[in-house]
Parts: C-alpha cells; structure tokens; sequence
C-alpha cells in the first residue's frame, strides 16, 4: 500500500511546485510503474486514450462553447434583465435576480466560473450603482455561481457519469430540485439583506415593463428548454442536446439579436479551446491514475477499512462530505472526480447509496470548492471583474458558504430530493 501513497504524495508535491494539476496527475500516473508496480506505461496512456475516446465526453466542450456563444452573442444579458423583471420588485430584488440569472446562464453553460464571469460582468455594476455593497454583491454572484455546476446541464455531473457509468440523463434530472434548493436559500439571503439595508438601496423594479422584458427575452429562454426538454424527453442524448445548443445559440446571435457576427466566431472559437484544453487534458490524466489506483487495489483496501469502522450510513455519508470538503479547497473539480470516484463508488455500495444521488453529493461538495481559497476558482475571477481584494470577498463568503453547506445536508440525507424526478421518468 506504500507505491500508492508515494503517487499521491508525488502528485501533491508537484502541485506545491505549481505545476499544471494535469500534468501532475499524469506523472502521478506513470511513478507506480517506475517503482515496480504492477503497472506500465503502456496502461497509463491505453486509460488515457479511452477516458478521451468517449461520446458523452464530447458534450463537455461543446456546452462551454455554447456558453461561450450565448455569453457574447446577448442571451446571458437577455436572461439577467428577465430574472430583474421578476424579482426586482422584493426586498433585496436585484441581488435575488442575480442568483435567478445564474441558475438561467447555468442551464445553458454548465460552468461556474462561466457563470460568475458572464453574470457578474452585469450585476455587479447595477448592484453597486442602486447602493449594494461592493463585497456582498461580489461575493454572492461567486456563491451564486456554485449553481452553474448544480443546476443541469452541468459538466461535472458529466465526468461523473463517464467515471461512473452512471446515466448522465439521470444526473441532470436529479440535479433540478438539488439546485432549487440551494437557489432559494441565496434568495432568502439577498432578500434579509435587502430588507435590513432598505434606506441604502434604490430600485426601478417598478418602471420596468415584464411582458416587454420577457418578450426580448423569449429566445434566451428557449435555449435551456431546448436544451433540457429534449434530454428529458428522450429526443436526444446530453451530448446531442449540447450540439443543439451550440447551433440554436448560433442562430439567435447572428440572425435575430444580431449581436455576433460570422467573423466573430473565430474569438468564441479560440476562447473556447482555451478553456476545454487544459479540462480534456485533465479528464484523460485523471482518469489514468484512477485505473493506477484501482489496479493497484486502493478502493478495496480503502473499502476494507471503512467497513472495519464504520458501521452507520449516516456517519460515512457525514465523513465522505468533510474529505470531499477539504479536497475541494485544494485540488480542480474534474481531477477530484475522476480520481476519487473509483475509490469512493465500491464504499457506498454496501450501504445502500444510489450511484445517482452520491453523484449529486460529490458535485455539489466540490462546487462549494469554487469559494473556498486555496483553490476558490469563483472567488478570483469575481476579484478580476470587480477588483475588490481576494480577503475581502472570503469574509463577505462567511454567511453564503454556511447555506451552502445548509443545502448540502439537505441534499445528502434527503435522497428523495435528488431521486424523485428520476424515479419518475423511468
């Protein structure tokens, strides 16, 4: 049991050094072999080749350009002043129109730090400008944008899916109530803020036409009902439905809001090979130590100890949260996915934890791992738009993280949550 340890080891010192996480989990990967494992270099790059070689892995790139499009052709801005239209009229209501919106952008990128990018460039100036303050709104639109991971389409359900085996469908159903959730509880934040700050903060919520607002914003709001509809009803696959994105975003853009051109697709395209680039290097590195690690026996030997100890679901379900937890604070969310998958399915099993809702633990575990340093992807690209320092947005994180970390425990110990939607489209 010493071989793999020295790989995770090794594998964590190379991040220490900052070297890039797929490259470390790579070189992790082969070390075994260098030592006199039972496995060869020959294994690791056969995994890598087939964890690449896979159709529902396509899907991963073309929601980020589908993203990408919908970002820069209008509709993500179409999408924020309708989620304004409707809730702008509470306590609170553009900071809850912000959350609102990101749950729309999340149905369409599934990305987070997409989703705190495109959002965030919009709300944050409004939000400021009718007397939010700076680090409350900064710091709920990086919390916020957790939910472009847990609302479906998500591109970690669709890594978990291909790590698991598990129908990538099941996980978007399931993935709906889960995000609802969790949505609510930063609503009912922004709105307690809204009311204790009411003196400070203006609105126009009461000038604004909906009907003229979601007229603009039809062909926004179709793109996710394409999107989910289709998958639900069995009329394409997630990968399809990504590809039918892609093109309905394409259409919207260029021929009716017109805000894109032909020629500038070349930027979304560049833009998002630049983005999938280092997530596709990391999905088939991953998933080359995962078949290490598997092969070299972890996942039963991990199997053996936690059987030996534990003997309640609910404690394993509590102390695979707090790991899950702590590895989202310092390893990328696709790597963790691959990588612990493997060694954590054959733990749950004899517990009685459906495939489908641990998969919607592990996703919105280490979503909460987009807010939290060191790692914290949200929280700097939220201080790249709106300049405010990365401590200041962690103490603004305090109250948001812990109805984070509320809407995880619903979600970990109410199954039905997750599975009742599934159930039914069976």
């Amino acid at each position: 049991m010493m071989v793999p340890f020295y790989a995770l080891l090794f594998f964590l010192m190379l991040l220490f050094l900052s070297i890039p996480v797929a490259f470390s989990l790579g070189f992790a990967a082969f070390l075994p072999g260098w030592v006199g494992a039972p496995t060869n270099a020959g294994q690791v790059i056969r995994s890598i080749v087939t964890a690449l070689d896979s159709f529902p892995l396509l899907a991963v790139p073309l929601f980020i350009l589908a993203g990408e499009i919908m970002t820069q052709g209008g509709l993500a801005k179409r999408l924020f002043l309708l989620a304004d239209a409707v809730f702008g009229r509470f306590h609170g209501g553009l900071a809850m129109s912000s959350v609102a919106a990101c749950m729309l952008f999340g149905a369409i990128s599934g990305s987070s730090p997409a989703t705190v990018a495109a959002i965030g460039t919009m709300a944050v100036p409004l939000l400021t400008a009718r007397g939010y303050d700076l680090r409350f709104s900064t710091a709920l639109i990086a919390a916020a944008g957790t939910l472009g991971v847990i609302v479906p389409p998500s591109i970690p359900m669709i890594i978990y899916g291909m790590a698991a085996q598990v129908s990538v469908s099941a996980l978007f159903i399931g993935g709906i109530l889960p995000a609802m959730v969790i949505g609510t509880l930063l609503m009912l934040y922004a709105n307690a803020y809204g009311r204790r700050n009411t003196h400070r903060i203006s609105s126009d919520a009461g000038n604004v036409d909906v009907a003229a607002v979601f007229r603009q914003a039809i062909w926004a709001l179709l793109a996710p009902v394409f999107v989910l509809g289709g998958i639900y009803s069995g009329a394409f696959t997630p990968t399809e439905a990504a590809a039918v994105a892609c093109v309905y975003g394409a259409f919207v853009a260029i021929v009716i809001f017109r805000e894109l051109s032909i020629m500038d697709m070349g930027k979304v395209f560049t833009n998002t090979a630049l983005t999938i680039a280092p997530i596709l290097i990391i999905a088939g590195t991953g998933a080359a130590l995962g078949r290490v690690l598997t092969i070299l026996q972890v996942p039963a030997a991990i199997g053996e100890f936690v059987g030996g100890t534990i003997d309640e679901r609910l404690t394993l379900l509590l102390l695979i949260n707090v790991v899950l937890l702590g590895v989202g604070m310092v390893m990328e969310t696709l790597s963790a996915i691959i990588v612990l998958t493997p060694i954590f399915l054959p733990l749950i099993a004899p517990y009685g934890v459906d495939p489908v809702h641990f998969g919607m633990i592990m996703v919105v575990n280490l979503a909460i791992g987009f807010v939290t340093p060191p790692v914290g992807v949200n929280i700097y690209v939220a201080s790249g738009i709106t300049k405010l320092p990365v401590l200041q947005i962690c103490r603004g994180l305090i109250v948001p993280l812990m109805l984070l970390i509320l809407g995880l425990l619903v979600i970990t110990y109410w199954p039905g949550l997750t599975l009742w939607l599934p159930g039914l489209a069976r």
